[in-house]
C-alpha cells in the first residue's frame, strides 16, 4: 500500500465520523446552554427538577372494581403526579345494611325502653270485677306494648271470667291497653249440690261475684235438661239452661209465697213449696201458667174439704192433673 493510499483511507475515516462528532458536540452546547439559562427563581420546588419517571400502575389501581384516579398537575415547569387515591365502592348493599343496622337499633331501644313498657290497664265497664283482678289476668304488666294481642287478651278473659258479656281490648301508644267489658246481669241465683251459681236471662251459667238484689232463688234437684252445644258459638257463651225456661221461672217467682223459695226438678219443672206443707209443679215452661194457677186452686180447695193432706201437686198438664 502506498502513501497516497493510507492518506485516502485515513481521510475517509475522519470524514465518516465528523457528522456523528459533531452531533455530539451539538448535544454537549444545548444541554450546557440550558444549564446556563435555567433559573432557579422561576420554578417553585425547593429542588432541582428532575426528569419524571412514568409510573406503572400497581395491582391495587388496576383493580377492575377499585376506583383509582390519577391526578396530574404541573408547578411550574415541573410534572408531579400524585399517588392514586382510593374510594370504596358503596352499592345498594352497603346502604341496606346500614339501614337494617338502624332498624334493629331502633327496635332494641324500644322493646327496652320504660316508655314503652305497661305499667297498668285502663278498665271500663266492670262494676262487680274489679280492676286489679282485670290486670292480673292481662299477663302484660311489666312487658313492653308490642307484645300485646287484643284477640289474645279478649280470649284470656272470658275463659277466667265467663261472667264478662263482651270484652273489648285497644292498644295505644306507648304504653297505653284500654279494656271495655260488660258484665253479664244475673237473674237467677241456681243452688244445687251446695253451690250457688248465677244465671242470666240468655241461661249462661257463672260464678257469683259481689252482690244483686232481687235474684230469684232456685233450689235444684237436679240439672236441667242439657240445652245442645251451638258449635258457632265460644265455650263461654253455651247455655246452661235453655232461656224459656229462665223465664218461665221469673215469670212464676211472682207468685211464690213470701219466704218460699222456687224448686226445679229434672222431671216435674218448676214450682215452689207451699206453706200448708205440700210441693206444687207447673212444668217446665211458662205457657198457660194463669190457667194453671186456676186448676191448682181448685185441686187445694177439694183436697182441704176432704181432708186430705197430699205431698205433691202437680198441674202440668191441664187435662191431666194429679196429686200424691
Amino acid at each position: 500500500m502506498t502513501i497516497r493510499q493510507k492518506t485516502s483511507h485515513s481521510n475517509f475515516v475522519r470524514q465518516s465520523r465528523t457528522p456523528l462528532t459533531r452531533l455530539a458536540q451539538t448535544l454537549k452546547w444545548t444541554m450546557q446552554t440550558a444549564r446556563k439559562t435555567y433559573q432557579a427563581a422561576s420554578v417553585y420546588l425547593p429542588v432541582e427538577p428532575r426528569p419524571v419517571a412514568r409510573r406503572t400502575p400497581s395491582r391495587v389501581t388496576m383493580h377492575p372494581h377499585r376506583n383509582g384516579y390519577d391526578i396530574a398537575f404541573t408547578l411550574g415547569r415541573a410534572s408531579v403526579r400524585a399517588p392514586a387515591i382510593n374510594l370504596p365502592q358503596l352499592g345498594p348493599r352497603w346502604f341496606s345494611a346500614a339501614l337494617t343496622s338502624l332498624l334493629v337499633f331502633l327496635l332494641f331501644i324500644m322493646w327496652t325502653a320504660s316508655p314503652f313498657t305497661v305499667t297498668r290497664a285502663e278498665v271500663r265497664g266492670n262494676q262487680r270485677l274489679g280492676t286489679l283482678e282485670i290486670n292480673a289476668m292481662l299477663g302484660m304488666i311489666g312487658k313492653p306494648v308490642f307484645k300485646a294481642a287484643p284477640a289474645q287478651i279478649e280470649a284470656n278473659l272470658h275463659t277466667a271470667y265467663s261472667d264478662l258479656e263482651s270484652i273489648k281490648v285497644h292498644v295505644g301508644f306507648p304504653n297505653r291497653i284500654t279494656v271495655i267489658v260488660v258484665e253479664r246481669i244475673p237473674v237467677l241465683a241456681w243452688y244445687q249440690n251446695g253451690v250457688v251459681t248465677w244465671i242470666d236471662v240468655s241461661g249462661v251459667a257463672f260464678m257469683p261475684r259481689g252482690e244483686v238484689p232481687g235474684l230469684v232463688l232456685v233450689a235444684a234437684n237436679g240439672s236441667p235438661t242439657r240445652v245442645p252445644l251451638d258449635p258457632t258459638l265460644p265455650l263461654y257463651e253455651q247455655k246452661f239452661i235453655a232461656p224459656e225456661k229462665v223465664l218461665a221461672l221469673t215469670v212464676l217467682a211472682r207468685d211464690v209465697p213470701t219466704g218460699m223459695p222456687m224448686i226445679f226438678d229434672p222431671q216435674y219443672g218448676m214450682g215452689w213449696q207451699d206453706p200448708l206443707g205440700w210441693t206444687v209443679y207447673f212444668g217446665q215452661d211458662s205457657r198457660d201458667i194463669p190457667m194453671k194457677k186456676v186448676v191448682y186452686q181448685a185441686i187445694v180447695d177439694s183436697l182441704t174439704e176432704k181432708g186430705v193432706q197430699p205431698s205433691l201437686i202437680s198441674v202440668e198438664y191441664l187435662n191431666a192433673p194429679f196429686y200424691k
